[in-house]
């Protein structure tokens, strides 16, 4: 990994006027006529997707040239030291019917390792972010650090995941199993979910068959608000994961999980 602190400073402060690039694009768009196409999986795309990770990418591209870049639209390959991955609009489906819980995702890995991310939030006008390795919410002119919550037993534990259709036959039943310890269950949010846990709203937040482009972003603001993040393996998640995910709000409570979903 690169040492060089500057490196990272300049990462930092550019990640921070990401959403003036992405922001203007979604709110031409939102909730208006547009033309939906699925993709070979069967997912919603739209010309605001492409237009917002093109955005983003001749912005990444022209302030770090030598960087790779990884776009769920675009694709790419990981062949530099730093990689940068993109989820122009994480949640299309809410996107394309006026629901207001999608984001704009963009992480920085270095030797395929998360370092930095941005869960942008353009119609709740929410930035959660990473600084110098520590998570916080901007809104507006106000800016404050992300702490998750102090729940450690999991019959207090709120647990939330996007869809049970996301899930394999046996990734829902051990969800399912893990649900049923839970105080409650929530259900939709995409990566929405991932900002609450680390703002401390949601305890824990487990799901299935992530693309990379799906949570390079989340895994730096969750650990930079205190958040164990790993796979259903305990393992931490990187490039070349599985796209299993479990996140919880402290050490214990990720612990019980695991045991529950093992």
């Amino acid at each position: 990994m690169t040492d060089k602190r500057s490196d990272w400073v300049e990462i930092d402060a550019f990640l921070l006027t990401l959403p003036s690039l992405s922001r203007p694009i979604i709110d031409q768009h939102f909730r208006s006529n547009l033309s939906i196409e699925q993709k070979a999986d069967n997912s919603p795309v739209t010309i605001a997707d492409k237009s917002v990770e093109t955005e983003l990418r001749q912005a990444i591209l022209d302030a770090f040239p030598h960087h790779a870049i990884i776009g769920e639209e675009q694709g790419g390959l990981a062949d530099r030291q730093i990689c940068w991955v993109i989820d122009p609009i994480d949640g299309t489906r809410a996107f394309v019917i006026g629901k207001p819980l999608f984001g704009t995702l963009v992480g920085v890995a270095c030797d395929g390792r998360p370092f930095a991310g941005l869960i942008d939030m353009p119609a709740l006008n929410e930035t959660y972010l990473t600084q110098d390795k520590r998570s916080y919410l901007i809104m507006g002119l106000t800016q404050a650090a992300l702490s998750v919550s102090s729940c450690r037993e999991l019959d207090q534990a709120q647990i939330a995941t996007t869809s049970p259709e996301a899930f394999t036959t046996e990734g829902l039943n051990r969800f399912n199993r893990l649900g049923k310890t839970c105080r409650s269950i929530h259900y939709g949010g995409d990566c929405y979910n991932y900002a609450l846990l680390a703002a401390g709203h949601l305890d824990l937040v487990m799901e299935h068959q992530l693309a990379t482009h799906d949570f390079m972003a989340l895994i730096p603001v969750l650990k930079g608000a205190g958040a164990i993040v790993t796979d259903w393996s305990g393992q931490p998640p990187d490039l070349s994961s599985d796209g299993s995910l479990l996140a919880a709000a402290t050490p214990e409570l990720h612990k019980a999980a695991l045991d529950v979903i093992s």
